[in-house]
């Protein structure tokens, strides 16, 4: 290949531990027995969010991405000593390359960031004919992304990272999830914060949580998610509608998310003919099984494959999201589901997310405030709709995000970004 050809390409790292669909279904099947996939290891909506982003920085015919993966694999959880390296050439302009590491506590972590480092190293070397080279980086490995920038530092080569969360590690903020002060968490902080302060442009859920990990003021661009752009083909009629009117949790279940709340709220309506069907696992789902024994109207499945759930997700007349909005982390996450929601064509009924933009409104059901009765009062409302709005309403919000939010236009945004980020630092 020619220099030429070469200096003209988009040359994208792509760190990461979301790993290839096969690696994913081998981490499954790796599980110990009684770990639910759903609450343990690699996440299905981390692996869809990292997969899709790939794919949409390859619909650029310039992009090449070569993604390094530190499979979320622990001893805890998973069977296997020792996890081989396996490298994927998915095509001639994407590679996926599991690092080799051994299961074991502490020694995993140092063992990957060498890892990672010496890859790095080996791909600016292999790319320094490239005039547009980019870091994209999963800002939740901490673990590896000192070493990786280090590597990759100067040479014109931008760094960015994606912030899906803002974890205690990052930032001093409370939920009912995490533990706050002490000293190692403040000295990790301020370990994190450096590790920050060496990127380049910063890709945040929301706008939020551009005071709290931003703290340099970088460029930035929010993108609360993404959505797969395939879903156009899918057929959510209303004829395939379940029978009776169906409502419909899919997601993490804890309790900080309001599913006690859920619960309380459906159990209050006086509409004997509907169901509540319930997706996930976590550490609610014994209270869940105990209310669906307790009223028929609750329908407890527990962890499913995502195929599954987002099929049952378009048989659903109403998808709902609980997540109070009084707690401080809420202002930091825009949860994925949601998106899933939306691109799913069934109408959503969702809590007002502070993180969630004004746009969104347009297109979804609300609950106006927290606790079980405005819950009741929601599901009320909604009940009152005739069946074809509410399903016109569903159809309308699916159009907005396949058209604005897939992953090609959300891609486009990252690269359009880390271009403006170069073409200042060279001019």
């Amino acid at each position: 290949m020619s220099d030429r050809r070469r200096a003209d390409r988009t040359e994208v790292f792509y760190l990461t531990s979301a790993p290839s669909p096969s690696q994913f279904a081998r981490m499954r099947e790796s599980l110990k027995d009684g770990v639910q996939h759903t609450t343990y290891g690699m996440a299905e909506a981390s692996f869809k969010f990292h997969t899709l982003l790939q794919r949409g920085l390859l619909a650029d015919p310039t992009c090449h991405v070569h993604a390094v993966v530190g499979r979320g694999v622990t001893p805890r959880f998973y069977r296997g000593g020792w996890w081989s390296r396996v490298r994927e050439s998915i095509s001639d302009r994407h590679t996926v390359d599991h690092l080799a590491f051994p299961n074991v506590r502490g020694l995993k972590q140092a063992w990957l960031a060498l890892a990672f480092t010496l890859r790095a190293l080996a791909w600016r070397w292999r790319t320094r004919r490239a005039s547009n080279r980019v870091l994209v980086a999963d800002a939740a490995y901490i673990t590896a992304l000192p070493g990786v920038l280090q590597a990759l530092a100067g040479d014109s080569i931008t760094k960015v990272a994606i912030f899906a969360d803002v974890y205690d590690f990052m930032a001093e903020v409370e939920d009912a999830g995490r533990r706050g002060g002490g000293r190692f968490r403040q000295r990790a902080r301020g370990f994190a914060a450096a590790t920050y302060a060496r990127l380049d442009a910063f890709v945040l859920l929301t706008e939020q949580m551009n005071d709290v990990v931003n703290l340099e003021s970088k460029p930035y661009l929010v993108m609360e998610g993404l959505v797969d752009s395939s879903m156009e083909l899918a057929d959510n009629s209303i004829d395939a509608k379940t029978a009776s009117f169906s409502v419909l949790y899919a997601g993490a279940l804890r309790a900080e998310y309001g599913l006690a709340d859920l619960v309380d709220g459906f159990g209050a309506l006086n509409a004997p003919e509907i169901e509540l069907h319930i997706y996930g696992g976590g550490d609610y789902a014994p209270e869940l099984a105990k209310a669906a024994s307790e009223d028929s109207r609750v329908q407890f499945h527990g962890p499913a494959d995502l195929s599954h759930v987002v099929s049952a997700e378009m048989r659903a007349w109403l998808l709902v999201n609980p997540r109070p909005t009084s707690e401080e982390f809420v202002k930091y996450s825009f949860p994925s589901k949601n998106m899933e929601y939306l691109a799913s064509g069934t109408a959503a009924l969702t809590t007002r997310l502070p993180g969630m933009p004004a746009e969104y409104y347009d297109h979804v059901l609300t609950i106006d405030a927290d606790g079980a009765p405005a819950i009741t009062a929601a599901l009320e409302q909604a009940l009152a709709m005739p069946l074809a709005e509410l399903h016109r309403r569903g159809s309308a919000a699916r159009e907005f995000v396949l058209s604005s939010k897939n992953e090609q236009v959300q891609a486009a945004r990252i690269l359009e970004l880390a271009k403006e980020v170069h073409d200042a630092a060279t001019s």
